[in-house]
């Protein structure tokens, strides 16, 4: 989000945003941030799958997954943001964050229950539209015809890959969309977090979104709560571990980079998905994919070419 006018109000930017300020330089650390997230993040989708599919409602997945990540981060808290327990935002946008994170968590591993990996995760990549969209809406983020372009070329590349069948509207693909919407609002919440008068850590926006989804979720455990093996439990908190990764370095990517520049490299998630299925459900690439992937990476390149060439 870049200041335009002054010397003072530029110092005055840079005090305020930090380093999400919006330069090539930040903006390009950003990019490598999400890159790197979009790398952890398809080890999630795989656990989940295996838990979904041997009957362990998609609530109980993500509520594990907050819980642990509460238990983990809160000593961090203590620690290095004791003042920053209590939301410095206020509740109500704290609450939303949890909201809107478990809502995404929920919907997604419920898609996997009637779709593959793939058909969810193409569906829901409706995410970066709404965000770009919701980005020029509440953030009055400018967006350059070539990253409205990027943007849609990339969603068309997913839609190449996975060829989803759309023919008639389930289940699953009410799920997957809605996860997408539910995600773009959450994403809109953190970069108003990471910006403006009341300036909130990734530290503390991550431990926010799980103990806020932890909170919520709770009473409707007492009704859903089904009984997990030990390998349930091994998984579970393996999952919670690469979500707190991922979901720190995406933090810290919108923290950087302007969200309409950053959101449309999510797509890259679908490379490292496609390996991840093939690994672990012997899913092989046919040529049409491996053209898509090609689309794809040479659309996310050129994106981030443009912004390397404004620092």
């Amino acid at each position: 989000m870049s200041v335009s006018t002054g010397a003072a109000r530029r110092r005055r930017g840079t005090e305020v945003v930090g380093s999400g300020a919006g330069s090539g330089r930040n903006n390009l650390a950003g990019i490598l941030l999400m890159v790197a997230a979009m790398a952890l993040v398809p080890m999630i989708d795989v656990l989940a799958k295996y838990l979904v599919t041997d009957g362990i409602p998609a609530l109980q997945v993500v509520y594990l997954r907050m819980l642990c990540g509460t238990i983990i981060l809160f000593p961090f808290m203590l620690s290095a943001r004791r003042r920053e327990i209590v939301p410095p935002q206020g509740w109500t946008r704290a609450l939303l964050l949890g909201v809107f994170g478990i809502a995404s968590g929920v919907c997604f591993f419920g898609a996997l229950r009637y779709l593959s990996i793939a058909d969810t995760l193409a569906l829901s990549f409706v995410q970066p539209l709404f965000v770009t969209i919701l980005s020029r809406l509440f953030l009055a983020e400018r967006v350059s015809p070539l990253r409205w372009l990027a943007l849609f070329v990339g969603f068309g590349a997913t839609l190449l890959i996975i060829r989803p069948g759309m023919g008639a509207i389930n289940t699953g693909t009410i799920l997957a969309l809605c996860s997408g919407a539910s995600m773009a609002c959450y994403v809109i919440l953190v970069k108003h977090g990471t910006s403006g008068r009341t300036r909130v850590s990734a530290l503390t926006l991550t431990y926010q979104s799980h103990s806020m989804a932890f909170l919520v979720a709770t009473p409707l455990m007492f009704w859903l709560w089904q009984d997990l093996t030990h390998p349930q439990w091994v998984m579970a908190v393996c999952l919670t571990a690469i979500g707190l990764v991922g979901q720190y370095l995406i933090i810290k990517a919108y923290d950087f980079g302007e969200t309409s520049l950053i959101a449309p490299l999510a797509y890259t998630e679908i490379i490292t998905s496609t390996a991840a299925s093939w690994q672990f459900f012997g899913q092989t690439p046919d040529n049409i994919t491996l053209i898509g992937v090609a689309i794809l990476v040479f659309s996310s390149v050129l994106l981030a070419r443009n912004s390397s060439a404004k620092v």
